[in-house]
């Protein structure tokens, strides 16, 4: 099984367990705000990106 499929599948899990589809289409808006400038996202590998994504996405994160 590829890395991919791996994602995929877990993310699949991920939106089946949000509570209604106000939070799915939450989910799917940040989703594209990183598809579209992924290089804008911060390196989640940077121990400080958590805060980073936490000051940018408030309380989504």
């Amino acid at each position: 099984m590829g890395y991919g499929v791996v994602v995929e599948e877990l993310a699949v899990e991920v939106m089946a367990q949000l509570p209604d589809d106000r939070a799915r289409r939450e989910v799917m808006a940040l989703v594209e705000v990183a598809r579209m400038d992924p290089h804008a996202w911060p390196d989640v590998r940077d121990p400080g990106s958590v805060e980073e994504i936490r000051e940018t996405f408030g309380r989504r994160c």
